[in-house]
């Protein structure tokens, strides 16, 4: 069951991630997925095997449920909320898309607690947002540097 629950979410966050205009550019967005990849697997297995602070469920469904998580629905998420920063609307509205984000994140948080797939021990909806903001912001400055590179901003004189 929870996986076809999180198979339905990450098809709905791959159709919105399809409509929506993106401001990157292909080699940009692969990057940034290889980053958020390896950054996503080092920080969930922090808080889950080493910290024990959101233990993940055992069972092997499962497991295959939470990796459609990590390698579809929290990724590309985030590549939209970086690709919404470096668009030209007003701040107003990048940083309110960017709450809607954060928000829909949230929202996946509890789907998962409520199919058994996570446990909060010493955690909460609170510092899941504040974390899913914090890594928004630093795909956004890396995404910056990125492409600061393709100008040849960072060549050394």
């Amino acid at each position: 069951m929870s996986i076809a629950v999180l198979a339905l979410l990450a098809w709905f966050v791959l159709i919105v991630f399809a409509i929506v205009p993106k401001g990157l550019t292909l080699t940009e967005m692969i990057f940034l997925y290889f980053l958020i990849g390896i950054v996503t697997i080092t920080l969930f297995t922090i808080l889950d095997v080493n910290l024990q602070w959101v233990p993940l469920t055992r069972s092997v469904e499962g497991s295959f449920a939470m990796y459609i998580s990590r390698f579809i629905v929290i990724p590309f998420h985030i590549i939209l909320s970086v690709s919404v920063l470096h668009s030209h609307l007003q701040a107003k509205w990048r940083w309110g898309f960017l709450a809607i984000i954060v928000l829909s994140l949230c929202v996946a948080d509890q789907i998962y607690l409520w199919a058994g797939l996570i446990t909060y021990r010493r955690w909460n909806e609170f510092y899941s947002a504040l974390m899913y903001g914090a890594f928004m912001v630093l795909m956004w400055w890396i995404a910056r540097w990125f492409r600061g590179l393709d100008k040849g901003e960072f060549r050394k004189t």
